[in-house]
């Protein structure tokens, strides 16, 4: 037992519990996936096999429509009645059996029409004896008991047909057709007009037609069934074999005796029922579940080899480098284990960690709390205050409570300071520092970043912490004229070591802050919009506005997105996203313009005041410029006379990047040739189609990774790239950086601009 409660406590045992727990934890997760997907295959099974049977319904309802609709037809032939007023009114040789051929051949045309599935059609006339088929007339007792005899359907069963029934559907049976030449299934549907003196017989082949509806039948099995109940076909199901809700018509799934039974009435009346042994449900369960249990337990086997051998490869250079801070080994004596390039570092670095033991346990022991602390210490870039004052507060325990004071100068201030902007932030400091030591004299206060402010308040002095912040505010509000301060409150902290998650609390809090003007107390993190970028319409449409040159439209499109991002509460962080996003757009139209670089330099120094911007009104305003300028350059460029077939070509690579756009595409649009538009475009404009199509799509790309939270994936499937491994090639190509990487580069450059 000591034995195993020492094994238990080694590097090697933890990491192999380690990795052994998160095979169990991914064994019971696909356990639970599998008996899901089992359940859900099992009644995807069923739903499939209700579904056959509905459509095999449905085809054979639109089956015997057409057959109602072939004999309407055949019934109505001029030739066909004028045969009939021959035989009834003529007699011997005077009938004219001419009319009748007419009608044998336009019978054979539909009988030899696969859609109909019919053996044959026969018109027979009661008075007369007479019937006429696709092989041509003879008389009644002929054709049923030799040409088509059937037990069922002889002669005498003709003779006595019900005439008052317009159309009657008879079980199917078995016909021995030409004096036994051959034998087929077929299942008899009789017409016959109340008014005339002739029944048709369309004699369907019924196997033929449930092949094709119903399919290979396999172990399946189906019926047809009218609505007395009476079987007109069965595909190896009994009626008596049915349960009773199913010989009822009742459209329902029932498990009796093993064997899925499926009824779908329709209108007409007929049943339609399909049956299923369960056998057949299982047979492919089954078969799913042993390939998918080889492969469960063949992966288990591997993972647990290779955490094994892992968890020694990890654990054997441990050993060894705990073996000689033990024994105190020399470099000489201790050779390095190669292998693991950090293993055999911290084995190179050892013999020097032991000779300055001693000295490092020394400073330890003087100055503790300031060392336990460092790690979040290096990280506040300039703090000016007395660094004592600040040793003294990691020192102290208890809990307290940090305030961020984000500090904003306005744009365009009523009065001109008489300090430049640092200075200012001081003085700041020293008047929020007067107000604390009055009212909270444990606490401190001190400047973190170059417009940033930071108050730290002790728990006991929570009590005075609202009263005194508003006093602040109030003393802050009334230099909003000049500069806009958000102060954001973190919820209490425990220890002076969770001072780095307080601090990114409250600047994530000052980014949430809204675009007022005043100063803005907030005590919590809120929920901000997720959109903060151009609709699709607005997109587009401040493209076609910026090409036309329409500086009113393009400013109504960009003052509309900022004041539905300040209906919505948007956040400072986010309107500066969206004014970056807007701007790069602004300026890329421009560039694809072809506009000259001098002449663009104005633009960028507008879109660079875009982050000076501290409220609505300061967006609208360098917006307004921004936008003027650039349309001002594009219609001086279009009244130089820009070429028309380069502004069509670079609409429709604008608004079509997205898609799988080609130069034969684009060829086919503007009726030129692949090679002349090639060379065309490349001599009007100094790039080929594929870079301009390359530019419009990292643009679009580097606008959704800056304005959006969508994954790579799907700004990829955006931008025209369904292979992500492709765009990520490509974003790299062209920016230098991975997507990820771009996007955090942006996010950086967003809060260090606040």
């Amino acid at each position: 037992m000591n034995w195993i409660k020492e094994k238990s406590r080694t590097l090697f045992f933890k990491i192999f519990i380690s990795f052994l727990s998160i095979i169990v934890v991914f064994g019971l997760f696909y356990a639970a996936i599998f008996h899901l997907f089992k359940t859900g295959l099992q009644q995807e099974i069923i739903k499939t096999s209700q579904r056959d049977v509905t459509d095999t319904a449905e085809r054979f309802s639109n089956q015997f429509r057409r057959l109602q609709v072939l004999m309407l037809d055949i019934s109505s032939q001029s030739e066909l009645i004028g045969f009939n007023n021959e035989l009834r009114h003529q007699s011997g040789n005077n009938v004219n059996y001419l009319k009748a051929l007419q009608v044998i051949r336009q019978m054979r045309s539909d009988i030899y029409n696969p859609l109909f599935y019919l053996e044959d059609t026969l018109i027979y006339f009661h008075a007369h004896d007479v019937v006429l088929s696709k092989s041509g007339s003879g008389s009644a007792s002929y054709m049923f008991n030799r040409s088509y005899a059937s037990p069922e359907y002889g002669y005498s069963f003709w003779q006595g047909l019900d005439q008052n029934e317009t159309f009657q559907l008879f079980p199917a049976s078995m016909f021995q057709i030409n004096n036994q030449l051959s034998e087929k299934n077929l299942l008899p549907f009789v017409y016959r007009h109340p008014d005339r003196y002739y029944s048709i017989i369309a004699l369907m082949d019924i196997e033929q037609a449930a092949g094709s509806f119903f399919g290979q039948s396999g172990d399946r099995m189906l019926a047809i069934m009218d609505k007395e109940g009476q079987l007109l076909y069965s595909q190896g199901l009994l009626a008596d074999s049915m349960p009773a809700s199913i010989r009822a018509g009742q459209p329902e799934v029932v498990l009796q005796d093993n064997t899925y039974y499926f009824a779908q009435p329709l209108p007409e009346g007929l049943v339609f029922v399909s049956a299923v042994p369960y056998s057949h449900v299982t047979s492919q369960l089954s078969r799913l579940t042993g390939a998918l249990t080889v492969m469960f337990f063949l992966s288990i086997g591997i993972a647990l080899t290779a955490s094994y051998l892992l968890s020694r490869r990890l654990h054997k250079p441990v050993k060894h480098i705990l073996s000689t801070v033990l024994d105190r080994k020399s470099a000489a004596s201790s050779p390095i284990i190669g292998g693991i390039a950090e293993y055999d570092l911290i084995q190179d670095r050892i013999q020097e960690l032991l000779r300055e033991k001693e000295e490092i346990r020394e400073q330890m022991s003087k100055q503790q709390s300031v060392l336990t602390s460092y790690s979040y210490i290096s990280q506040l870039k300039s703090i000016n205050t007395d660094i004592s004052e600040w040793v003294d507060f990691l020192s102290e325990d208890g809990s307290f409570n940090v305030v961020l004071y984000d500090i904003r100068f306005r744009m365009n201030p009523a009065y001109e300071l008489p300090l430049q902007s640092e200075q200012a932030v001081r003085h700041i400091l020293e008047h929020i520092h007067l107000i604390t030591a009055e009212h909270s004299p444990k606490s401190h206060t001190f400047q973190i970043e170059k417009n940033e402010i930071i108050s730290i308040y002790k728990r006991e002095e929570a009590g005075k912490l609202e009263a005194m912040l508003e006093e602040i505010r109030a003393m802050l509000d009334r230099e909003r004229e000049v500069f806009l301060v958000t102060m954001a409150v973190s919820a209490e902290v425990s220890r002076s070591a969770d001072f780095n998650g307080a601090y990114r609390q409250v600047k994530t809090m000052a980014g949430q802050a809204r675009l007022l003007d005043e100063t803005q107390l907030i005590m919590g993190l809120r929920t901000l919009p997720e959109a903060v970028h151009l609709s699709s319409a607005q997109e587009k449409g401040l493209h076609e506005a910026l090409q036309s040159g329409s500086d009113v439209r393009s400013r109504q499109i960009v003052e509309q997105a900022l004041e539905g991002l300040y209906k919505k509460e948007a956040g400072i962080d986010q309107f500066r996203m969206f004014a970056d996003a807007a701007a790069s757009k602004i300026l890329g139209l421009v560039d694809m313009s072809r506009i000259d670089k001098s002449s663009v330099r104005t633009l960028k120094d507008w879109s660079g005041r875009l982050q000076e911007c501290q409220t609505l009104d300061d967006y609208a305003g360098v917006f307004r410029q921004l936008i003027e300028a650039a349309c001002a350059l594009i219609r001086k460029k279009k009244d130089t006379g820009d070429e028309p077939l380069i502004a069509m070509f670079m609409n429709i690579l604008h608004t079509q990047y997205a898609e799988d756009i080609s130069l034969d595409y684009l060829s086919a649009r503007l009726n030129l040739s692949s090679a002349y538009l090639s060379v065309y475009i490349k001599e009007k404009t100094g790039m080929n189609f594929s870079d301009h199509l390359l530019n419009i799509r990292m643009n679009k790309a580097k606008e959704l990774l800056a304005c959006t939270n969508l994954t790579v994936s799907e700004i990829s499937q955006r931008v025209g790239y369904l292979n992500i491994t492709s765009f990520n090639r490509m974003f790299k190509k062209a920016t230098g950086m991975t997507p990820g990487a771009y996007r955090r580069q942006h996010l950086a450059l967003t809060h260090a601009g606040s």
